[in-house]
């Protein structure tokens, strides 16, 4: 008996946990809304949504197809249109425009359904190496990759949202109550002497003067999608968890980026600091941020980075709620320090953090 496929189990415990529909019931809705002759599910489908392309053909030309995106959707990750309107002000065509079409009847738990276009194409998960060495065209195509990411923070940048200063506040006393939280677990997920380093840029982060921007919410592989031949960046999807944060928490996707997962642990590409240097560089240009000495981008960019650990903590330490951010308990993943190692960290127990996002280390 063949083992089915890991989008194939993520589809099936999406509607394990459910009353109803049923995944015929929802492909046979997608067929109705979106007048297409055929569904079938994204490649990389979420936990908190089945999401099927749907393609109708053009009665004139058997060969033209048009095809459109339906998702149906649980209450937590809903999309705010008013959020997703803003990422589109700010990031133009790479971010997709919904249409809701509210509530499916009958659904239990509610399901919100949801349309878009269908933006070319692939999760950047199906593309990036899972090779640390890569040739010279390789390497190539993931500069390419990380230069319009570099853009995509500079956008961030160049454009601060407004936030009251109670929010501030709230949000800061959030993050320190993790932190602390973090700290006094038996099982010291992260070293104490990092927590603590945090702990002191967290006011810096939630100043006046520091930028507060609009943050995807999961900005990860399964999310960016590529041009499968240029890796260029054609579209970021899934903006339900999108809120306002301090730049550069989620700059720990660089470090996720830039290096994989393999069966016996994290890997970073031997081409990283090539990469990390392109997107900085990149960055600098497209932000305006001037050189004035080296001085105000040397401190844009260590407050950023260390912006960039509490994401990679608040991402990785912690077990997820039902809307997918993190919840108040922190899970069994430990990284503890080693110097035989290149970042000075390494992971126990559970292989799934890389210690580059901890690391005090600049590449």
């Amino acid at each position: 008996m063949t083992e089915k496929s890991w989008a194939g189990q993520v589809i099936d415990e999406f509607f394990a946990v459910r009353k109803s529909p049923t995944r015929s019931q929802c492909d046979r809705l997608a067929l109705s809304i979106s007048e297409a002759s055929e569904v079938h599910p994204v490649d990389v489908p979420g936990s908190l949504s089945y999401t099927v392309v749907c393609t109708r053909t053009q009665s004139h030309d058997q060969h033209q197809k048009e095809s459109i995106i339906l998702s149906f959707r649980q209450s937590p990750s809903r999309l705010d249109e008013e959020i997703v309107g803003l990422a589109q002000v700010i990031h133009g065509c790479l971010v997709p425009h919904g249409r809701n079409h509210g509530i499916m009847s009958g659904s239990d738990p509610p399901l919100s359904i949801y349309t878009m276009p269908l933006l070319p194409g692939v999760a950047c998960l199906e593309t990036l190496s899972y090779q640390a060495d890569m040739s010279p065209d390789e390497e190539a195509k993931h500069i390419c990759f990380v230069m319009p990411l570099a853009r995509y923070f500079a956008r961030c940048w160049a454009t601060p949202q407004p936030m009251e200063h109670q929010t501030r506040v709230e949000c800061q006393a959030e993050i320190s109550h993790r932190l602390a939280v973090l700290k006094a677990s038996p099982s010291a997920a992260v070293p104490i002497s990092i927590i603590s380093e945090l702990e002191t840029v967290l006011p810096l982060l939630f100043a006046c003067e520091y930028p507060q921007v609009l943050m995807h919410g999961d900005f990860s592989k399964t999310n960016i999608l590529v041009n499968p031949d240029t890796y260029e960046i054609t579209g970021i999807v899934d903006w339900s968890l999108a809120a306002v944060q301090p730049f550069g928490i989620e700059l720990d996707c660089l470090f996720l980026m830039t290096g994989y997962m393999g069966l016996s642990g994290w890997h970073d590409y031997t081409c990283r600091p090539r990469l990390w240097e392109a997107f900085w560089t990149e960055f600098w240009a497209v932000s305006g941020i001037e050189d004035d000495g080296g001085l105000r981008r040397e401190n844009v960019r260590s407050t950023a980075e260390k912006a960039a650990k509490i994401g990679a903590i608040l991402r990785y330490a912690f077990d997820r709620k039902a809307d997918g951010g993190p919840s108040e308990i922190s899970n069994n993943m430990r990284v503890v320090t080693d110097p035989a190692t290149t970042n000075g960290l390494r992971v126990s127990k559970i292989q799934s953090f890389p210690g580059a996002a901890l690391s005090s280390r600049r590449v």
